[in-house]
């Protein structure tokens, strides 16, 4: 098998997003319904990319079939949209298991801590290594944004927060000012949902900074209205990163949508 990296090195032709996928993207992944014409040229640009640069492994004899691969390679993309990146030119592998996957062993937990209890995980992403998803986990997050989880947003955020070579929930930021900001306003936030909890931020959020993070982009994408909402300096911040403002696209739900998904 050819790399990804290798092929980025030496393969320069321009990849081609194949008209096929858009009914794939369009059934499954509810957000790509949402863009513009020119957020869907950019996608169709990362989600080809995507698909030509990635390696791929199916775990535990999956089938794993493109329009698995494209679903997935979308979701990883909606993080790039407003980004000056193209691609994850570190991530050596997407492997990609049927269901969720039980770890046992001593392994680090993120935030620069190590657990050795057996746990269940949707998701895995390695620093300069590969990316672990559960598909059942990412196919119901593509197709019900409504829940509130997306397990490729969840570990693709974890790769962007990894570019600057730490893992602590500040991804590479514009500036001290932005750093600045983002300290402050994610340190409160993260500190309220160890103290007392959120309305719309999941307990896991105060696991670390680091997941902290993973999971405040899930609920910026996924439910950007509550997250504007209840922590609206939270959804500014990450509104300023990801250069992208989802509660402009996705319809305020009413009061009776908002009591069923809080039960």
């Amino acid at each position: 098998m050819i790399l990804g990296w290798l092929r980025r090195l030496f393969d320069t032709t321009p990849p081609e997003f194949d008209a096929a996928w858009r009914p794939i993207l369009v059934a499954g992944f509810q957000h790509w319904s949402l863009l513009d014409q020119a957020e869907l040229d950019r996608m169709e640009m990362l989600v080809a990319r995507f698909m030509a640069t990635t390696d791929w492994e199916a775990a535990n004899k999956f089938k794993l079939t493109e329009p698995i691969k494209v679903l997935i390679a979308a979701q990883a993309s909606m993080l790039l949209l407003g980004l000056d990146l193209d691609g994850y030119d570190d991530v050596t592998s997407v492997i990609v298991h049927p269901a969720n996957v039980r770890l046992r062993g001593n392994r680090p937990s993120g935030g620069g801590t190590f657990s050795s209890s057996p746990t269940v995980i949707a998701g895995q992403a390695h620093y300069k290594g590969p990316v672990l998803l559960s598909w059942a986990a990412a196919r119901r997050g593509a197709k019900f944004p409504e829940h509130g989880q997306n397990v490729v947003y969840h570990e693709f955020a974890h790769r962007l927060d990894m570019l600057d070579g730490i893992t602590d929930g500040t991804p590479p930021l514009e500036d001290a000012a932005a750093l600045a900001r983002w300290t402050e306003v994610c340190t409160a936030a993260y500190d309220e949902v160890r103290a007392q909890g959120s309305p719309v931020l999941r307990p896991y959020a105060g696991t670390n900074p680091a997941e902290f993070f993973a999971v405040a982009t899930e609920v910026f994408f996924n439910q950007p209205h509550q997250l504007c909402e209840h922590e609206p300096a939270l959804y500014a911040e990450l509104r300023s990163f990801y250069r992208q403002d989802p509660a402009a696209r996705v319809a305020r739900p009413d009061r009776s949508q908002q009591q069923h998904q809080g039960q």
